[in-house]
């Protein structure tokens, strides 16, 4: 594979990334005009999807090119957004020159040989800056892995549940949970041993984030994130997970009615007034999925106002059970047009009829030109 091919490559995810974060914007927006705008399990389950397929999408694309390669498809097969702009431009539904047309078409191909091939210094600043981004990120995980690693390897174990660990720890103010390749850990501050209730809910929390497979997707999240640090898709859709898998892990423990919903509620405001004394080395970092937490950056997760959300549907009280069939029709809508995306968004490398028309015009332009000029 070549430098060119990566690179198209690249960018082509980054705008399926584009287009999945719009689909789930719409998305959203479909739920709240349904009876499953408090179905918080089942828009956790779409958004998982849609950044799964997104990860997944080179290898769909490279699926496609391979069995076209092998005759298994036609190369006309599927959507092109490409071809279908050429097809319209031939029906007189763009207005432009024929060659503005064609410099606007191939301006994606243009701009990435030359980063590609390094012919200006356009090529080393972006390439420089994805690359230099890439390993800040990988560098920062690598550091907070090994912190959480230290963190867990001197707390003191509390209980063994099977493959989890509960432990205790001075380090944090705040019960989070993580994982290692074979064990899960659910770690709380040891001020928090005092308050046996505070214990049990934080506990049955964090078993629940391990239940949805949160820590899994935690980890995948921030594997893939060195590679979309640039993209505020990326961002708003890891903000909406987080917020998400919180809301729906509150509905899930609350619905086995082992805990009040009033003792759940000061529990969280307990232990996060608890995380906001002391300095941010408390504060809990990647790859975990905290209890509560108030994080003060712009458009964070884990905000104040989330916060009062929690609260106010933990009251409303509002766990969705029927209609689930709008939901799945909404789920297969949106990985629909996930598909349709990635199939349009993939570059042309054939030449169809309309091309070799759009060609011929352009030929034929440019040598009218040259026969006008003196």
């Amino acid at each position: 594979m070549t430098a060119e091919y990566l690179l198209s490559a690249y960018i082509d995810t980054n705008v399926i990334l584009i287009t999945v974060a719009i689909i789930w914007f719409g998305s959203k927006k479909l739920f709240m005009r349904t009876s499953l705008r408090a179905a918080y399990q089942i828009q956790l389950h779409l958004l998982y999807g849609l950044v799964a397929m997104v990860a997944l999408s080179p290898l769909l694309a490279t699926c496609l090119e391979v069995f076209q390669r092998w005759g298994l498809l036609s190369a006309q097969s599927g959507v092109s957004l490409s071809d279908f702009l050429v097809s319209q431009y031939l029906h007189g539904n763009i207005a432009l020159a024929p060659t503005e047309f064609e410099r606007l078409l191939m301006w994606r191909t243009e701009i990435t040989r030359e980063i590609a091939s390094l012919s200006s210094w356009l090529g080393y600043l972006v390439l420089g800056g994805l690359i230099g981004g890439f390993f800040i990120i990988v560098v920062r995980n690598a550091r907070d892995t090994l912190y959480l690693m230290r963190m867990i390897r001197n707390s003191y174990v509390l209980r063994r549940v099977g493959r989890v660990d509960i432990r205790f720890t001075h380090e944090t103010r705040v019960p989070f949970s993580t994982r290692g390749l074979l064990r899960h850990y659910v770690v709380l501050p040891t001020d928090l041993l005092a308050q046996q209730n505070d214990v049990r809910i934080a506990v049955s929390h964090e078993l629940q984030h391990i239940r949805q497979h949160d820590l899994t997707w935690e980890i995948a999240l921030e594997l893939i994130r060195p590679f979309f640090f640039w993209n505020p898709a990326f961002a708003y859709c890891k903000r909406d997970v987080e917020r998400l898998r919180e809301l729906a892990c509150d509905q899930h423990v609350l619905s086995r009615k082992t805990h009040p919903v009033l003792d759940y509620c000061e529990c969280l405001l307990r232990v996060c007034r608890t995380s906001l004394t002391g300095d941010r080395t408390n504060q809990i970092i990647t790859p975990s999925v905290p209890f509560v937490q108030i994080d003060r950056r712009m458009n964070a997760s884990h905000s104040g106002s989330f916060l009062k959300l929690r609260i106010v549907s933990l009251l409303d009280g509002n766990v969705t059970e029927g209609r689930r069939r709008i939901g799945t029709a909404i789920i297969v809508f949106s990985v629909i047009l996930t598909l349709l995306a990635t199939v349009a968004l993939r570059p042309t490398n054939t030449w169809s009829y309309d091309r070799l028309m759009l060609s011929t015009i352009v030929n034929l332009e440019r040598l009218n030109t040259r026969s006008i000029v003196p």
